[in-house]
C-alpha cells in the first residue's frame, strides 16, 4: 500500500537545503511534496563540531544565526526548511545534550507552526536518532546514504552508537548501496536496497538538444575530462587526476563544483597544485539545471575517488548523471562502481591503469551516448520515489 499523501515527513538531512551540489535527499523532498505531503526539511547540524579554523564551517554558522527565530521557511508548495542552529564545540559531553534538546525543540517548534501531527521520523543520517525521543511520530526511518564514520573530524563510536541505535528502532532501514546494505546486514536482517539514481529526465537533455556551451569552455581544447562534484581531500585522488590529464595531449579537465566542502584544515598540497596547472578549468559550482550543457561540450567523466572506507561505501549520483547525459565514465575501481562495463563504465586501480582507461574514452565515438543514455532511464527517480512510497506505506 502506497504512502497516504495525508501523512506529513520530517526528514533530517545529510545536507543543507541551499548546496551547490543536491543529494538524494533534496529529490526526496521536492519529489515526496510534489505528491501532496507536508515536507519539513531540516538540514544538517553536522556529524563533528563546527570548527573555528574552517571558513566553510563559519559561514554555515554565521548563516544559521541570521536566520535563528525565522522558523521554517517555505521552498515549494508543502515543502519547507529548518535551518537548527549547531553548537561550536559540540563534541563535549555535555554540549551534545544540550544541542540533542535545543534540535528537538526547534523542531518540535516547527512542527506546531506547520500544524504538523505524527509525521513519519526519516533520518539521512545517524544523528537523527537525537529526535525519535523528541518528537511524536508515527514511524522511524533510518536512510543510511553514506558510512559517515569515515569522515574527517568525526567521532566514529558516537556514529556507531547513534546508527546501532536507529537500526534497533527504525520500522524501515534503507541503504543506497549494495556495500552499505551488507554492512548494516550484519545488524539487521531486512535492510532494504534503494541504490542511487539520477534525474534522468534532466540529464538526458545533453544528448536530446543542442545546449549553449557555458563561456567558461569556450577557449578549452578537447578532449575536456570532466568531473563534477565537491573537490575534497577526503574523496578526491589528485594522482588519479594527473594520469586523466596525461592521457591524452592536450587535454584539459574541468572541475565544477566546491572545493574542500566536509574537510578539515587546509587543502593539501597535492590538489593546491593541481588547481595551479594550466591544463586544469576549476569554475566552482553551477546550478544543478545547467549541469547538462556541460557534459554535453565535454568527452569523458571522472570519478576519481580514493580508495577509503567512506567511498567504498559511496554509490555517488553523479555515476546515473554522467550516463544519462551519455558520458563514458572513469571511476576509480570500488566495489559499487565495478561490473558496470556494459553501461559505459570504466575502472582502474592505479594512476597507471586510470589514464589507460581515460585513453581509451577518448577515443569513443561520440555516437555512443544515446544508446548510453537511453541505457539509463532505468534508473531514474519516479520508480525510485513509489518504491519508497510503498514502503513507506508499510509502516
Amino acid at each position: 500500500m502506497s504512502l497516504d499523501p495525508g501523512i506529513p515527513l520530517v526528514l533530517v538531512a545529510s545536507a543543507v537545503w541551499d548546496t551547490p551540489a543536491p543529494v538524494n535527499v533534496h529529490q526526496i523532498a521536492r519529489r515526496f511534496a510534489a505528491r501532496g505531503h507536508r515536507v519539513l526539511f531540516v538540514e544538517s547540524s553536522g556529524l563533528r563540531g563546527p570548527s573555528v579554523s574552517s571558513s566553510h564551517d563559519l559561514q554555515r554558522i554565521a548563516a544559521r544565526l541570521r536566520k535563528l527565530g525565522g522558523g521554517p521557511r517555505e521552498v515549494a508548495p508543502g515543502l519547507f526548511v529548518l535551518g537548527p542552529l549547531a553548537l561550536p564545540g559540540a563534541n563535549a559531553q555535555w554540549l551534545r545534550r544540550v544541542s540533542g534538546w535545543a534540535l528537538g525543540a526547534q523542531v518540535a517548534g516547527a512542527m506546531r507552526r506547520l500544524g504538523m501531527d505524527r509525521p513519519i521520523l526519516w533520518s539521512f543520517v545517524p544523528t537523527g536518532l537525537l529526535l525519535a525521543d523528541r518528537i511524536p511520530h508515527r514511524g522511524l526511518v533510518y536512510h543510511c546514504v553514506d558510512d559517515y564514520a569515515g569522515n574527517p573530524g568525526v567521532d566514529p563510536e558516537r556514529i556507531a552508537e547513534l546508527e546501532a541505535g536507529l537500526l534497533e528502532r527504525a520500522e524501515l532501514v534503507v541503504a543506497t548501496s549494495p556495500v552499505l546494505a551488507e554492512r548494516l546486514g550484519g545488524q539487521r536482517a531486512d535492510v532494504r536496497l534503494a541504490a542511487n539514481v539520477a534525474d534522468t529526465s534532466l540529464f538526458s537533455r545533453a544528448v536530446g538538444s543542442a545546449l549553449p556551451e557555458p563561456d567558461e569552455l569556450a577557449d578549452l581544447p578537447h578532449p575536456r575530462l570532466l568531473y563534477v562534484g565537491n573537490l575534497a581531500a577526503y574523496r578526491i585522488d589528485p594522482a588519479l587526476l594527473r594520469a586523466a590529464l596525461d592521457a591524452a595531449p592536450g587535454a584539459a579537465l574541468v572541475l565544477v563544483g566546491a572545493a574542500g566542502l566536509g574537510d578539515v584544515g587546509t587543502m593539501p598540497p597535492a590538489l593546491t597544485s593541481l588547481l595551479a596547472d594550466p591544463r586544469v578549468r576549476a569554475v566552482g559550482p553551477k546550478p544543478h539545471a545547467e549541469l547538462p550543457a556541460w557534459m554535453q561540450h565535454c568527452d569523458v567523466a571522472l570519478i576519481p575517488f580514493l580508495d577509503s572506507a567512506h567511498t567504498r561505501a559511496s554509490l555517488p549520483l553523479k555515476l546515473w548523471e554522467y550516463l544519462s547525459a551519455g558520458l563514458p565514465v572513469v571511476a576509480r575501481a570500488l566495489p559499487n562502481l565495478e561490473g558496470l562495463e556494459r553501461e559505459g563504465v570504466r575502472t582502474a586501480s592505479t594512476p597507471a591503469a586510470y589514464s589507460e582507461a581515460v585513453a581509451e574514452a577518448v577515443e569513443e565515438p561520440r555516437t555512443a551516448r544515446v544508446a548510453r543514455s537511453r541505457g539509463a532511464q532505468d534508473h531514474g527517480w519516479e520508480a525510485r520515489i513509489e518504491t519508497l512510497a510503498e514502503w513507506l506505506g508499510g509502516i
